[in-house]
């Protein structure tokens, strides 16, 4: 029963993200995100085929329509070969129609029109170049940015969640009203570029170790140290007479925070 009713809040929480959206007229947009593990001594092969090959195919499919996006990243921390894995792709979709196939005919013979007989090579030699481990889709719940329609940010920051039983609303209502409006608050002093919440929609159930990710941005490296320098003057502007203790407890009550990486962009298609 208590899986149900977590179930059903999580439903009622992403259809009013939906529906938040769509006030806008703007369909939802939705992540999927893979994790890759490259092949013992091929990462070199590996990140030059999703440039020069792969990134073709993308950029077919964002001509087409099937996507907005494609982003491609390198797992800076944590590194090394126990890793589970140390590349992500992140491809962006507008509307939970075109999650069915966002591929469209690229897998299925659109490749070939498009790639060399070289080209053709690699693309068939990737499953040798890396692993795929894992595919999640995630909804975008709500992002601040310091500059909309700037380049993507080289650095992510990114926060894997666990939500506390039966907390579901007072960690949504954590994120938007008590720490967004801070994060808002540091972009327009610099360092941080956006920030943003994702549910995850797929996969699901109570074995998932984490429900949502938050994302820091950042355009440059020593931006990330800076972070949270000017906190103190920042939380006494944003929420008047809040303690740091009361703020940060806030925060913890509702979630735990399971893992944090930090992801350097390599390429992209947008």
């Amino acid at each position: 029963m208590k899986t149900y009713k977590s179930f059903i809040l999580l439903v009622a929480l992403l259809m009013s993200s939906y529906f938040l959206v769509a006030q806008t007229s703007q369909e939802a947009l939705y992540l999927i995100v893979e994790t890759m593990k490259a092949t013992a001594g091929k990462s070199a092969e590996y990140v030059k085929a999703e440039k020069d090959v792969w990134k073709i195919i993308h950029q077919e499919r964002l001509k087409q329509g099937l996507i907005r996006g494609w982003y491609f990243y390198e797992v800076l921390s944590p590194s090394g070969s126990s890793v589970t894995y140390d590349y992500i792709t992140v491809t962006v979709i507008q509307g939970w129609k075109k999650v069915e196939n966002p591929w469209g005919d690229m897998l299925t013979g659109g490749a070939v029109k498009l790639l060399s007989k070289q080209q053709l090579e690699v693309y068939n030699e990737t499953l040798k170049l890396r692993n795929l481990l894992n595919r999640s889709v995630f909804m975008r719940a709500d992002l601040v940015s310091a500059a909309p329609n700037s380049s993507p940010t080289k650095y992510q920051i990114v926060n894997y969640m666990k939500i506390k039983e039966g907390m579901w609303e007072e960690y949504y209502a954590m994120e938007t009203q008590l720490v967004k409006p801070m994060h808002k608050e540091m972009m327009q002093a610099g360092g941080r570029a956006a920030w943003g919440l994702y549910s995850r929609v797929m996969p699901g159930g109570d074995s998932q170790s984490f429900e949502y990710i938050t994302v820091d941005f950042f355009n440059k490296w020593e931006d990330i140290a800076a972070e949270g320098a000017d906190f103190t003057k920042t939380l006494e502007k944003i929420h008047p007479g809040m303690s740091t203790e009361y703020y940060i407890k806030r925060i913890e009550e509702s979630r735990h925070l399971m893992n944090r990486e930090l992801w350097m962009l390599q390429d992209y298609v947008r």
